[in-house]
């Protein structure tokens, strides 16, 4: 019973760490052209996501990360309707939670020495924990892409 408080302590006081470094991320490094933050093709911009594991319809059941870190920016406080801004401060945000949620998993590392059966539940934690938001991230990112885009088109014209 005491392992599984300390993994429990371990992997809560880890994630609040990282997310609280995560909100200090500046935005000129999440504005960079970085390959990862790409829809790669297989993702078929997003639609893969939505083929595989129907993010729409959970992705709405995450817990915002808000209620437990103020210093996170949900989206509930977006108004993407037509302000490009916005919609380009969105983008970045999909961004920093994505790459928050990737870091997150890293520190699964300290449970390498541990028996099969540790490694074997911090592992399902770990990606239970992280993984699903980083689809949807990716599944989202693209669609704001597009109309980020054909608004500033727009703008244009």
């Amino acid at each position: 019973m005491k392992k599984i408080i300390y993994n429990a302590l371990y992997w809560f006081i880890v994630q609040m760490v990282i997310a609280q470094f995560g909100t200090r991320i500046n935005y000129k490094y999440l504005e960079k052209d970085n390959i990862y933050f790409r829809s790669w093709n297989f993702e078929q911009e997003g639609r893969l996501w939505q083929q595989l594991v129907k993010v729409q319809y959970w992705k709405h059941h995450l817990p915002d990360g808000q209620n437990i870190n103020p210093n996170i920016v949900s989206k509930t406080t977006f108004d993407i309707s037509n302000n490009m801004n916005e919609i380009r401060q969105f983008i970045l945000e999909t961004r920093r939670a994505e790459l928050v949620h990737l870091l997150s998993i890293i520190p699964i590392i300290v449970f390498f020495k541990s028996s099969k059966s540790v490694k074997i539940i911090n592992l399902f934690y770990v990606i239970i924990a992280n993984v699903p938001c980083m689809v949807v991230q990716r599944y989202n990112r693209p669609k704001l892409i597009r109309i980020y885009l054909k608004l500033q088109k727009r703008k244009g014209d």
